[in-house]
């Protein structure tokens, strides 16, 4: 049973004991999280004392001790009074004078006659209470009796108990007054610090330092001018609901239970306490009573059933969920409010896409006010207002209600909401530790899904209108970047301008009702095409799925450009045929397979690769992100040599298509067209490690004579060149690694054959012979592709550090080097289909030495 009481009525009526199993005093804590607490914590109570408004302060429950005791000495007490009273009457009839008076014997400090409080929950707020009525006492409030100063005991802790012992001191407390009085401008904190009681070794108890930081706090906040003569401390406006458990009659293994709980409250916790209090004078108290009750019930227990995570993790999903809604809302609605005062915000509840309780960001409260000045005039807009609530609401009851007998199964929408967009169902988004926080794309079309299903009560909803919807807003939303909090906002701002055209997009849309102000424009333009052709059901089966692919991500323009016919007009029989020949060409078997079919088979029509960065890219076959993909294949897609992909579909002949297939058509072009072996063409179809040694798929064309192969997209990274890459490819000995460069039987009396890279535009990257000894020295043949003719030059030396050193015992001028005086090497130029009988005729006179 609980009653109402005041601080003043519990301490002056019990010894208030922290148990051992509580932790620290925690409200007095550094953190900016315990700022924030803290800050509104003492300004409420300020406010109440300083405007003698009553303020509560939850329950406090916990376990009372010594009752027993307690009515046994008070019935003692009157047994002894009951005889001596008797002698008295027997003395007086005896005509003695006799003294009967009971006097008690009082401890040093604490009477006996005090029960002991150990409070359960509410440790935190005691403490602080208690550090505030010594405050007040100490400025000079009244109290009619100063016993209750040692009616305060943190037995867990000798430290913390020691400074309080100190603190309530009298004489200490006089101390302090007279200091302050002399000191006015030293606060209360450095007062009690460089105080004679104060020992050093406190500065280590949280304890204690949570205290000091509490007393400056209550100073701050009451100010240097405020009369605290005519506070009394019996009467301040503070109550609690106390509740002793023992009147439960509950065996101390609940006591346990119920304190090892002891863990703080959760920020979702502190945000709801603080939000209800928020909405307590306003208006519609029956709506906010209803919500109140659906948030700590069915919405809750949906939360409960559907996160992937332990109990522990509940007030984490459920408080990320509500932030989000919140945020996105605020971002769709309110163009008035500067972006740049949003941003904070933003990125304290967009911090974690996967969840990870360690990393989710602590949000003090005042932040959800948005502060910003219009001309001269300071606006505020608060993130939790009540239409953002009512969009709370009506969000949570749209998942109770897709999940009440499969109505998300009887909507149908996994053709729409699928892979390559989503891999799961929409109704996951925020539920999941990978969906913690959903991706940028993501979080709008959950927007998008929301404003539709939170609308189906109305009178022109229909299953068929959402879906015509949800593909229009999925196509446009995930092929245009959404990558930073400026992109997340205009974005939901556009999805907000598309809404009032939500159940009839598609007129919309072919009306020119709608204007673009944020969507990439071309996938924009895209979406009118094919809502035109989809007005003719024959097109909708092609078009959902080649949108489908996991490569093409719902732009397909390029297929339908394929598909004209001489009139300009949309040949439903052309768009199946290419888009199903692109849609295996594309497939990930050989989009991404070592042998770089696809690429080799779009060369066997022509040079395809688009111009970026100034390099050619072959393009990469990588299904990443929206960035990966606009920088590979679609740049082709888009670009003037698009042409050379239908050409090369129409010469299959509608041919099975295989990576076995394609492989065979590569081959049969090599053997049956006339390309010289030094052809660039001819050497990218021969040698598919060239491609693969391309990391970014990206080439430097310098000249038909000089193609360099790069790792990435700069030419002052290391690279190699085409023609001495293919002819270590060709001659390597198969045993060869990296770490080992074993050279093939040919090449000895070399040991060693590899190629070598440069990473700068002088640089001449090509292959190199070494490992060859004699008169113990180490000589090596660098070999290298002319920039101007169809020939390889032929580098031969004294393998030293320095050019001077390089004193060469062999001479090989009678094999036709000629030698260079400045680089001190032997030279050959060798013409290129003559190369290799070149190093085996040289190798064999070195064999000699």
């Amino acid at each position: 049973m609980s009653h109402t009481k005041s601080f003043y009525d519990i301490i002056s009526k019990h010894i208030i004991e922290i148990p051992i199993i509580q932790r620290e005093y925690a409200q007095g804590r550094t953190t900016e999280k315990v700022n924030s607490i803290r800050k509104r914590f003492v300004t409420d109570l300020v406010k109440a004392i300083t405007e003698k408004s009553e303020l509560h302060l939850g329950f406090v429950y916990g376990k009372i001790v010594g009752k027993e005791n307690l009515q046994r000495k008070i019935l003692n007490k009157e047994a002894v009074h009951s005889i001596l009273e008797a002698v008295k009457f027997y003395a007086n009839n005896l005509e003695l004078k006799i003294n009967a008076n009971i006097e008690e014997a009082e401890t040093e400090i604490v009477s006996q006659n005090f029960l002991k409080f150990i409070p359960l929950d509410g440790q935190q707020r005691l403490t602080t209470l208690y550090v505030l009525h010594w405050y007040l006492l100490f400025k000079g409030a009244k109290s009619d009796k100063t016993e209750w100063l040692h009616h305060f005991k943190y037995t867990n802790r000798k430290s913390a108990l020691a400074f309080c012992n100190e603190l309530v001191n009298l004489e200490n407390i006089q101390t302090l007054k007279q200091k302050q009085k002399t000191n006015p401008k030293t606060n209360i904190r450095e007062l009690i610090t460089n105080s004679g009681f104060y020992l050093k070794k406190w500065n280590k108890d949280a304890t204690v330092s949570g205290i000091l930081e509490m007393l400056y706090s209550l100073e701050t906040a009451f100010g240097k001018d405020y009369d605290f003569s005519n506070v009394c401390l019996e009467h301040l406006p503070l109550r609690f609901d106390f509740m002793d458990l023992d009147s439960l009659n509950q065996t101390d293994e609940l006591y346990v239970k119920m304190n090892s709980r002891g863990k703080q409250l959760s920020d979702y916790e502190h945000f709801k306490s603080w939000l209800q209090e928020k909405y307590n004078d306003y208006s519609e108290q029956n709506w906010f009573q209803s919500f109140w009750k659906k948030l700590d019930t069915d919405w809750l227990n949906y939360f409960w059933r559907n996160i992937d995570a332990d109990f522990n993790a509940l007030d984490y999903f459920y408080y990320n969920y509500i932030k989000n809604l919140a945020l996105m809302h605020c971002l769709a609605n309110h163009k008035e409010i500067p972006f740049d005062k949003l941003k904070e915000i933003y990125g304290q509840i967009r911090n974690t896409e996967v969840y990870d309780n360690q990393k989710i960001s602590y949000i003090p409260l005042e932040n959800y006010f948005i502060k910003w000045e219009k001309e001269g005039k300071e606006e505020t807009f608060f993130i939790f207002n009540p239409e953002a609530l009512r969009f709370i609401e009506n969000t949570l009851d749209s998942l109770l209600y897709l999940e009440k007998e499969q109505n998300f199964e009887i909507v149908d929408l996994k053709d729409i909401i699928c892979e390559p967009f989503t891999e799961y169902p929409i109704t996951h988004f925020f539920l999941k530790s990978s969906l913690f926080t959903p991706s940028l794309w993501n979080a709008v079309f959950y927007y998008s899904f929301l404003i539709f299903i939170n609308d189906r009560n109305n009178e022109n909803y229909s299953i068929q209108s959402m879906k015509e919807w949800l593909r229009y807003t999925r196509n446009t939303i995930y092929n245009t970047y959404i990558q930073s909090p400026e992109n997340f906002n205009n974005a939901l701002k556009q999805i907000n301008n598309l809404a009032a055209f939500k159940f009839n997009i598609s007129e919309a849309i072919l009306n020119n009702d709608v204007d673009n102000l944020f969507f990439e424009n071309n996938q924009f333009e895209e979406e009118k095409i094919k809502l035109r052709l989809l007005q003719n059901d024959d097109w909708k089966e092609s078009i959902f799925r080649t949108e489908n692919h996991t490569y093409l991500y719902g732009q397909i323009k390029f297929i339908l450009e394929f598909s004209k016919d001489q009139s300009q007009n949309y040949v439903l029989e052309d768009f199946i045929k290419y888009s199903n020949a692109i849609s295996l060409l594309y497939k990930k078997e050989i989009r991404l397979t070592s042998e770089k079919i696809l690429e080799r088979f779009l060369l066997c029509e022509d040079f395809y690769l688009p111009y970026y960065k100034s390099d050619y890219i072959f393009c990469n076959g990588s299904s990443g992100g929206l960035r990966t993909k606009n920088e590979n294949w679609r740049l082709f897609f888009k670009g003037d040599k698009i042409e050379k992909l239908k050409h090369a579909i129409d010469r299959l002949e509608n041919k099975e298509i295989t990576p076995e297939s394609l492989s065979g058509y590569i081959d049969n072009y090599i053997k049956t067209t006339d390309l010289s072996h030094s052809d660039w063409k001819y050497l990218f179809l021969k040698y598919p490690q060239a491609i693969n040694y391309c990391k970014d798929s990206a080439i430097r064309w310098y000249s038909h004579n000089d193609i360099r192969l790069l790792k990435g997209f700069t030419i002052t990274a290391y690279h190699s060149e085409l023609r001495t890459y293919c002819f270590f490819l060709e001659n390597k000995n198969v045993n060869a690694t990296h770490d080992n460069r074993i050279a093939p039987d040919k090449f000895l009396p070399f040991s060693k054959f590899w190629y070598f890279e440069e990473k700068n535009t002088d640089g001449h990257p090509g292959c190199y012979l070494e490992g060859l000894f004699y008169n113990d020295k180490e000589y090596k043949l660098d070999i290298r592709y002319s920039k101007n003719k169809v020939e390889y030059e032929l580098c031969f030396y004294h393998k030293a550090d320095a050019i001077e050193n390089r004193i060469s015992d062999i001479d090989l001028e009678n094999l036709n080097f000629s030698f260079n005086e400045n680089y001190r090497h032997y030279f050959k130029a060798i013409p290129y289909d003559e190369l290799v009988n070149e190093l085996v005729k040289l190798c064999v006179e070195l064999k000699k030495l």
